[in-house]
């Protein structure tokens, strides 16, 4: 979508296998992370064995192995399933009363519809979150006529977004500076994120820095509308590279605060019965953040499904694995560090460890699981460290959604790592198989 730039600096957001030395900003925009990714798999000669179009239906385990099965009717055994399917792939739309009446066009900012125009539209934009900010910023620089709709305000980062020099490109490249540099970035991104996890000067100083943000803003009204009435850090928190502050106070920016009493063809009528006429309407809504490999349906023993196993509650061990799913692993599951971590080091410490896993289930011919008791283990540490940090800063967020707490890692990067390098096989049971034969 339009706007769209990588939350955290380009250079946390590369795999530790492959630097890439050429980012052209700070923070780089979405053309440059799909290129970088798409090189990724060239390089490797990773495509040949990836199999394109091919949506998962159903897994189920059975006989000792994972029988997995494609919407095209076709039927794969696997000795291993992994599930690096994300946490924000499902997009979520709000109920809204007359949404299918609309006569423009209406898409999730997850699904952007390339094939329509910015220039001569009235937008209309749900959403305040990420998404929102950044869409909403980049249109009405564009000059376009845009309305945003939120319900409640969010704190929103105003970042400085300069172009890399040469100079710095070919400082990465010298000998040993590249790895050097990478380790300076993330001892000062692991330090810097402390504020979240515990109360401080660290997060007074924060809580200084985003209220000063909000001085952009010049018109009173405006300002209240959107100030936020919560702890900061407590959602996740937008990134703007374009000052949205600024972007909202152009005359061809609306922003509208309050319930949607519904939709009509033409527009969005307010619950105070105000109408805002648009002609394309973007859900910028968000995702299901706990569907992770869902709507799949997982199978394991005894013939419990993933939607059985997490009716009550959503939990997991260490985020990648499951009891009573043998050899089945997750990617990033519930209870990763998804806002305290950045995502290509904690994938390097969760991969790392299912490898381990795999190779001595295989040397026992054996598939494995967590224990029950282990996991209960690791969700009591975890639930007994989040009071203090600013996830249970008295908002609605998806990170809870309808948990008892956060579905998130609350402690530092070195802890995250340490876990991982430490997990000790007792966690595991090994069930027999004739895997490998």
């Amino acid at each position: 979508f339009p706007g769209l730039f990588v939350d955290v600096l380009s250079r946390q957001y590369e795999f530790p296998f492959q630097p890439n030395y050429g980012w052209s900003r700070k923070y780089a925009p979405a053309t440059e992370i799909w290129a970088y990714i798409k090189k990724v798999a060239r390089d490797r000669g990773l495509t040949k064995f990836i199999r394109f179009n091919h949506e998962i239906v159903a897994a189920r385990f059975t006989d000792g192995r994972w029988h997995i099965d494609t919407a095209k009717g076709e039927t794969d055994v696997a000795d291993v399933f992994i599930c690096a399917t994300g946490f924000l792939h499902k997009p979520l739309f709000p109920d809204i009363l007359g949404h299918e009446s609309f006569a423009g066009p209406s898409f999730h900012s997850a699904r952007w519809d390339h094939s329509v125009p910015y220039e001569g539209k009235r937008w209309g934009i749900i959403g305040s979150g990420a998404s929102g900010v950044q869409i909403t910023e980049a249109l009405a620089w564009a000059g376009c006529d845009v309305t945003q709709f939120i319900r409640r305000a969010q704190w929103v980062h105003i970042r400085d977004n300069p172009y890399s020099t040469w100079r710095e490109r070919l400082r990465l490249k010298m000998p040993f500076a590249y790895q050097r540099e990478q380790r300076r970035l993330w001892q000062s991104i692991i330090e810097g994120d402390r504020w979240r996890l515990e109360p401080g000067p660290h997060r007074e100083a924060m809580e200084r820095e985003y209220k000063s943000f909000l001085d952009y803003i010049k018109d009173p009204e405006l300002k209240k509308k959107l100030t936020p009435d919560y702890n900061l850090g407590c959602t996740r928190i937008p990134k703007s590279d374009k000052n949205y502050y600024a972007a909202v106070q152009l005359p061809n920016a609306h922003i509208v605060k309050g319930e949607i009493a519904g939709i009509v063809p033409d527009g969005v009528v307010m619950a105070d019965g105000t109408q805002v006429k648009l002609d394309v309407l973007v859900y910028a809504t968000g995702f299901d953040a706990h569907a992770y490999m869902r709507p799949m349906t997982v199978t394991g023993l005894n013939g419990t499904t993933i939607d059985e196993a997490w009716k009550e509650k959503i939990y997991s061990y260490g985020g990648i694995a499951l009891p009573g799913f043998p050899n089945l692993f997750m990617l990033y599951g519930p209870f990763a560090p998804v806002n305290n971590v950045p995502v290509p080091l904690g994938l390097d410490q969760e991969i790392a460890c299912i490898m381990r896993l795999i190779a001595e289930a295989r040397a026992r011919r054996a598939a494995v699981a967590p224990t029950v008791a282990a996991t209960q283990k690791f969700l009591a540490r975890l639930s007994a460290a989040f009071p203090g940090t600013v996830w249970v800063g008295g908002c609605k967020n998806w990170y809870t959604g309808k948990q008892p707490t956060p579905v998130l890692w609350p402690f530092p990067q070195s802890e995250h790592k340490a876990f991982f390098d430490g997990v000790p096989a007792e966690d595991f049971q090994f069930i027999a198989t004739r895997q490998g034969d």
